[in-house]
């Protein structure tokens, strides 16, 4: 997949946008990032804040050849992805909190919003968005709540670097699922007459 990435500073929500330009028809792989989103929101309607500049918040647009049941899958896909990154790039342990959460500690340090457009039991695009804390101060976070530079005391991480890194490990993971979910279903064998 050839990642297109659009930056802008500030947005209502990456997903929002994402959601627009799919439904327009951009390709798989277009990336929405803001270093600042107005109204950027979790699964039920929550709220995600992140100080501008100190987040990484971004959307991906997918196309996934699958069946509609199977997009659910696709949040942890991103989860297990950004777990990842954190364990092999900052030596971070996390845990994995269904649906859509990653922890460090038992605090939130990564979300992921996933919607997605279906028709006759086929998925038209999913937009899976995925706000990361990097360099939040630990002042700036609800207590329940946490980043990268508060767990590692470095300061300014660069967020292109982490994007770049955990772009590359979704991918992966990503193409892993589509083979595995896009395999035709064994069908039951004709009883002989």
């Amino acid at each position: 997949m050839q990642f297109r990435i659009l930056h802008y500073d500030t947005l209502n929500s990456t997903n929002d946008l994402a959601l627009e330009l799919a439904r327009a028809g951009a390709r798989e792989g277009t990336v929405v990032t803001a270093e600042y989103q107005k109204h950027g929101r979790g699964r039920m309607k929550r709220r995600w804040t992140s100080p501008r500049g100190k987040g990484l918040l971004f959307s991906i647009i997918l196309r996934p050849q699958v069946k509609t049941g199977s997009a659910a899958y696709l949040t942890h896909v991103a989860a297990s992805a950004v777990s990842e990154v954190l364990k092999k790039k900052f030596k971070l342990k996390t845990t994995l909190k269904r649906p859509n959460d990653v922890l460090v500690k038992g605090k939130k340090i990564a979300g992921i919003l996933t919607e997605s457009s279906a028709y006759h039991h086929r998925i038209e695009y999913v937009v899976l968005g995925i706000g990361l804390n990097v360099n939040t101060e630990r002042s700036r976070m609800l207590r329940s709540a946490t980043s990268i530079y508060a767990e590692t005391k470095r300061r300014s991480f660069p967020k292109d670097s982490v994007l770049e890194t955990v772009l590359k490990v979704f991918e992966t993971k990503y193409h892993h699922f589509v083979q595995t979910k896009s395999k035709p279903e064994k069908q039951p064998e004709e009883a002989l007459i």
